[in-house]
């Protein structure tokens, strides 16, 4: 029995030893954070209330028949923002025919139109067509918050100085507009 006493304390002291530790449980608690919703935004542009695409938009108070050395025509488009998301765009001019291209000048402006003349502020220097290339008329991209529009004034001038070989051509030309995210 000498041997069982020491093994019997020994077991004891394992007992009172956890149940010690049993009793050293510190507090806790936890807690979770559920953030918000995230979503995103849209980016609409539309010209003159229509979405000019997949089908173009038939820009058809931008034409002149018979035109000659020196005339000119005007008309305005109107850019609208109808997205939820501040948008930049661009805009490039393209040629559809390379015979009267060369010929052709055209500037934009941020005003209204009589027909002939584009009053406002330039938004960029007057800009040949250029056969087979786009064109920038723009200084810099445009800038639109959602819901806002601007009214662009483009003006087309057959040059003074057409040469003779300009005579019973034509151009048709696709305003091509890009928006991404300001």
């Amino acid at each position: 029995m000498s041997g069982s006493k020491p093994r019997a304390v020994a077991s004891l002291g394992i007992v009172f030893g956890l149940g010690a530790i049993g009793t050293l449980a510190a507090w806790s608690d936890t807690a979770t954070a559920t953030s918000g919703v995230f979503s995103t935004g849209s980016i609409d542009l539309q010209l003159d209330g229509e979405q000019g695409n997949p089908d173009a938009y038939a820009f058809a108070t931008l034409t002149k028949e018979n035109m000659s050395p020196g005339e000119r025509v005007a008309a305005e488009l109107p850019v609208e923002n109808t997205g939820t998301t501040p948008f930049n765009y661009t805009m490039l001019a393209a040629a559809s025919s390379s015979d009267l291209a060369p010929h052709m000048v055209f500037k934009v402006t941020n005003g209204t139109s009589d027909g002939e003349l584009c009053s406002g502020d330039r938004l960029g220097p007057d800009t040949w067509l250029v056969e087979g290339d786009s064109v920038d008329p723009f200084d810099g991209p445009r800038t639109l918050a959602p819901g806002q529009s601007e009214n662009l004034c483009i003006q087309m001038r057959l040059h003074p100085d057409a040469p003779n070989s300009a005579q019973n051509k034509s151009v048709q030309v696709s305003f091509n507009f890009n928006a991404t995210t300001a």
